[in-house]
């Protein structure tokens, strides 16, 4: 057993990538640099280097660690959503509830987009961007389902598509919030991609 398996090494590592997803949130991925990841962690500079290959690594761990974090908000509105049938409008207001959520922040959504705008960069970020696509098709298709709603995963995709590109387009504008430029741009299209079962 090498000393980065044990529970102590585990833990160091733990808290490594804790202090990364912290900096990350805070500064972005330029934020994440071994020397401030270590003196967030209250850990020797070395041990960066110790428990993960590279910077490359370290930085795709933090995003894998705010993604989970992410995904288990994102999850437990999903699963407190009622089921009912919904008309369009309420189906795009549940959508935009659960995936963008009014009380997401502005540094969580900020980190959701650098991390899948750096993953063309990035090949261990690709990684954890796949698997979250993975995570959000589900839980859109879960949605829709409890609004009877058709899940087609095409055009779920696309419904992902959209709320990406509306929360983007809303993150540097002051007159709207991420959580409404999503919700009004679903009401668009919601009955075209997503019609009553």
């Amino acid at each position: 057993m090498t000393s980065a398996a044990t529970p102590k090494g585990l833990r160091r590592r733990s808290r490594l990538i804790e202090a990364a997803g912290a900096l990350l949130l805070e500064g972005g991925f330029d934020a994440v640099r071994h020397r401030a990841v270590a003196e967030r962690a209250q850990l020797p500079l070395a041990s960066t280097t110790y428990y993960f290959g590279s910077l490359e690594d370290l930085m795709a761990e933090a995003a894998g660690y705010i993604c989970r974090h992410d995904e288990d908000a994102i999850s437990a509105r999903c699963e407190a959503l009622p089921r009912r049938r919904r008309g369009g409008s309420a189906t795009a207001d549940a959508l935009a509830e659960v995936f963008v959520g009014p009380e997401t922040t502005i540094e969580e959504l900020a980190a959701r987009y650098e991390m899948i705008t750096l993953a063309a960069r990035y090949p261990r970020l690709r990684e954890v961007v796949v698997d979250r696509q993975i995570i959000l098709s589900s839980r859109h298709s879960d949605v829709l389902d409890k609004s009877g709603r058709l899940a087609d995963p095409v055009h779920v995709g696309q419904l992902i598509a959209l709320e990406d590109g509306a929360v983007v387009g809303a993150l540097g504008l002051p007159q709207i919030t991420p959580y409404a430029a999503a919700r009004d741009a679903l009401h668009e299209v919601i009955d075209v991609l997503a019609p009553r079962q």
